[in-house]
């Protein structure tokens, strides 16, 4: 399945690029700022969007990739990947959206707020 292809993206380098995500700390907390973290996936260059099943196929392939299990754990939460896409003059931009609950944002901020107070005193 990690070697599959599915309307271009490879799974492969999506789970590594989740995998990298879920261990590159300082990345990770950038993200969540926002209470969302945005992967972005290769853009298509036909002007096609993908259909609710291709849609949904391609969130079930990533929520059981490796990778997104490893991100679920370091945000110990039960999040789902949602697959985005918007048309724009090249082709189709696309990318997931993971959601991350505000508490665990406020977690990770507060926390290095107080690490950087240890370093500091």
């Amino acid at each position: 399945m990690i070697l599959k292809k599915i309307d271009g993206i490879s799974m492969w380098k999506l789970n590594r690029t989740l995998k990298k995500l879920a261990f590159a700390r300082m990345e990770l907390e950038k993200q969540m700022r926002k209470e969302l973290i945005v992967v972005l996936l290769e853009p298509k260059k036909e002007k096609v969007l993908v259909t609710p099943e291709e849609k949904n196929e391609i969130e079930r392939m990533v929520y059981e990739l490796n990778g997104f299990e490893t991100l679920k754990l370091c945000l110990l939460e039960d999040c789902k990947p949602v697959y985005m896409e918007k048309l724009t003059q090249n082709g189709v931009s696309r990318w997931l959206e993971i959601p991350v609950e505000p508490l665990i944002t406020y977690e990770f901020m507060t926390e290095t707020h107080h690490n950087k107070e240890q370093m500091i005193g």
